[in-house]
């Protein structure tokens, strides 16, 4: 039986527990984390099945705190980031580009707003990308309407080739900035030009990209060989990991004109200015 023909439903204290979680303030700060606890006790071995931006996600209720926050808050989750991508992902026609595409749920949710248009999503780790193409074949209406396509690859570099990344205990924080004592894996890596090419990509309305501080790794050489056309009209990065640039990423934007519309310790927000 393929993963997303299997169904892990929640049971009537996980589902309400959900409800709670979801629809009250119990779903913020520490009650977030009790309502948590109490969801991993009732279902220890596997994820849980709930709807998500419309659609349904198959979700890991501990390990990864993007799925987490997704199970429990979603309205709450990546608010600032979603708010942003309402305002510059155009609904029909567009083209989104998700580098570190973990589960897939941010993708999920650009995924919701568009009626038609480009999706490209990338992730490297195996265990993630299954995630990933999961998530997405328990919605088949979009990949319907959307042309949708997934990599297993990391991205960066100048030509294709292989990359090592860390792969720590927690998932979704792999990366090519390696630490001493993380286990290590070989993954394929393409340049970010490269990849749009390979769909016939001709422009590119919005990117997120979070690989935890190898931003640099990917942003440079796509900007240095890239045509203005396929430079991303608005991008969401992921900047708490800038101590690991070896190369100032966000300089890097504001030299190619973009302007900064929302920075907080995790993220920034950018769009083109014309």
């Amino acid at each position: 039986m393929s993963q997303s023909a299997q169904v892990f439903r929640p049971g009537p204290l996980s589902q309400a527990l959900l409800v709670l979680s979801r629809h009250t303030l119990l779903g913020r700060g520490g009650m977030r984390k009790l309502m948590a606890k109490g969801v991993r006790a009732l279902n220890p071995d596997q994820p849980l099945d709930v709807p998500l931006y419309g659609g349904r996600a198959r979700l890991h209720h501990s390990g990864n705190n993007s799925e987490v926050k997704a199970l429990l808050s979603p309205k709450r989750y990546a608010r600032e980031e979603y708010a942003f991508c309402r305002e510059h992902m155009p609904a029909k026609d567009g083209v989104f580009l998700d580098i570190g595409g973990n589960a897939g749920v941010f993708s999920l949710f650009v995924a919701s707003l568009m009626q038609s248009g480009t999706l490209i999503c990338v992730e490297p780790q195996p265990s993630m990308f299954e995630r990933l193409s999961t998530n997405f074949a328990l919605n088949p209406t979009l990949t319907k309407r959307l042309k949708v396509h997934f990599q297993q690859t990391a991205i960066g570099g100048v030509a294709p080739g292989t990359l090592t990344i860390s792969t720590p205990e927690s998932a979704g924080q792999a990366s090519a900035r390696l630490e001493d004592g993380v286990p290590t894996i070989e993954v394929p890596v393409i340049p970010m030009a490269d990849l749009l090419a390979q769909f016939g990509t001709q422009k590119l309305d919005l990117l997120k990209i979070d690989v935890e501080g190898f931003e640099d790794g990917i942003l440079f050489p796509f900007f240095e060989s890239a045509p203005a056309n396929l430079h991303p009209k608005a991008i969401v990065m992921e900047a708490c990991h800038s101590g690991r640039w070896e190369r100032d990423c966000e300089a890097l934007l504001l030299e190619h004109k973009y302007k900064i519309v929302h920075k907080d310790r995790t993220n920034m927000m950018l769009v083109l200015d014309a």
